[in-house]
């Protein structure tokens, strides 16, 4: 099964390259740092409150303040949704950035070692770290708490596997 590729994705790929899998990065990920600006907007909503209750005249200033941890939380959410794992019939492109944008590609050919680190809580709420070893300059690309690792290295392993198949198959 293929995926449509859409957006900045769609100008990555090559001619006639398949889209298999494309994975984010955990919702653990985004939950760590909604709960840090929640609890600022919070700290700003008891402030104004406790400014007003003491009748101070500046408590209707720190309201609006509310306003910028929510404003940096959208910028959060931005940045955790453009991140992506993309696995394509050709090779693994690791993409982020919201405004600018990184490309980071290993092709599936150049793949000598997967390594998959899940700790206990990673097991438990499915997710973990794949290391990609590869025959190139770079050398390896890391895919930091992916949501399902295993199945992405399946998959993975399993288009590389299709890829050698199909190099190796007489032609008609």
């Amino acid at each position: 099964m293929t995926i449509q590729p859409s957006g900045y994705l769609a100008q990555v790929l090559g001619t006639d390259e398949q889209v298999l899998l494309i994975a984010r990065p955990h919702w653990l990920v985004l939950l760590a740092k909604t709960v840090l600006w929640a609890i600022l907007v919070l700290a700003v909503v008891v402030s104004a409150i406790w400014l007003r209750v003491a009748g101070s005249p500046y408590w209707a200033w720190t309201t609006p303040l509310a306003l910028v941890p929510l404003g940096f939380w959208i910028w959060e959410y931005q940045v955790w949704s453009n991140q992506m794992c993309v696995l394509t019939d050709r090779r693994v492109i690791q993409m982020d950035g919201v405004l600018n944008k990184q490309v980071s590609d290993s092709i599936l050919d150049k793949l000598n070692d997967v390594k998959t680190e899940q700790s206990l809580l990673g097991r438990i709420f499915g997710y973990g770290d794949i290391e990609i070893l590869t025959a190139s300059e770079e050398g390896t690309n890391v895919l930091h708490m992916i949501q399902d690792p295993l199945g992405f290295k399946r998959a993975m392993l399993n288009a590389k596997g299709a890829q050698e198949d199909a190099r190796h198959s007489p032609s008609d």
